[in-house]
């Protein structure tokens, strides 16, 4: 019975970890910006950067997590968790500067 090692390792335990994060956020921001974007009361830049936190950082920082197998044979596990904690920084700022303007 060649399966998996039991119990799996700290990056995979990490990775769980993190997943929780990177999903619920995701989520949340996918159902509380297009909420937002439907209100329709918002200027060019803020609906511009709306979208952009929307169609691209969302999606960049979900696959990214999504991809940590084949991320970390290319990068090593550091250099996974830097790339996965750089756009996750960026995809944050961009929702806080999004929320910023809309108030």
């Amino acid at each position: 019975m060649g399966g998996p090692a039991w119990p799996p390792s700290r990056f995979w335990q990490y990775w769980a970890l993190a997943g929780m994060v990177v999903l619920t956020a995701a989520f949340w921001w996918g159902v509380e910006g297009y909420a937002i974007f439907e209100a329709r009361r918002h200027g060019q830049i803020a609906e511009g950067l709306l979208r952009f936190t929307l169609l691209i950082l969302t999606p960049a920082l979900v696959l990214a997590w999504l991809a940590a197998a084949w991320l970390r044979r290319r990068v090593g596990e550091a250099g996974y968790w830097q790339l996965l904690g750089l756009i996750a920084m960026i995809w944050t700022g961009s929702v806080l500067v999004t929320r910023i303007l809309l108030r």
